[in-house]
């Protein structure tokens, strides 16, 4: 059998559905091809199907989507708990899955210059985040009978606002599946 015909995992799922997300971020795609192929994504069973559908973009790093550092970093699993987390400025790319449970991310105070990915999936629970004013939120997230917001710390929807070049930089993507990613600005 040859490799392009082997199943592919929920992981490898997940590393092309950031990819795509990445793309429409960045303009490489439209939001109609966005859907279409994230739709695709998750019907793919094998390696040829998702390689079809990302043939023309660019690989998350050097190494190609199905064997990125995404997936040599196990994710936090929540399941049924709540926790708290303060990563690292230079701990690299989080990535968070929830199940009946709850996640709070605090990012706030980061260093200017700062970039930090942050793939955030749940399934009927919530991932909060909460991020200082003078951070660039860029979120290219889904939710699927769920929600995703932005608010002020008193959980008014946030304007938008000019930021200094070097301000610290969040990329927020993953899903949202009868749950709800909220960023709170404070």
């Amino acid at each position: 059998m040859h490799e392009l015909d082997l199943r592919i995992s929920d992981l490898d799922r997940d590393n092309a559905a950031q990819l795509l997300h990445r793309s429409v971020g960045e303009g490489r795609i439209s939001w109609t091809e966005h859907e279409e192929r994230l739709t695709g994504v998750y019907a793919a069973r094998t390696r040829s199907d998702l390689l079809q559908l990302l043939a023309d973009l660019p690989p998350v790093d050097p190494e190609g989507p199905a064997t990125s550092s995404w997936s040599r970093q196990p994710p936090l699993q929540v399941m049924l708990s709540k926790v708290v987390r303060r990563p690292e400025p230079g701990a690299g790319p989080q990535r968070i899955n929830v199940t009946l449970g709850a996640v709070v991310l605090d990012l706030r105070d980061l260093p200017r210059g700062c970039r930090l990915d942050v793939v955030a999936n749940t399934t009927l629970g919530k991932v909060e985040v909460y991020l200082s004013p003078d951070t660039r939120l860029v979120d290219m997230g889904t939710a699927w009978l769920g929600k995703r917001s932005a608010v002020d710390g008193s959980h008014r929807p946030v304007p938008m606002q000019r930021l200094a070049p070097d301000a610290p930089v969040i990329r927020l993507s993953g899903h949202s599946v009868l749950g709800h990613v909220r960023v709170t600005i404070a």
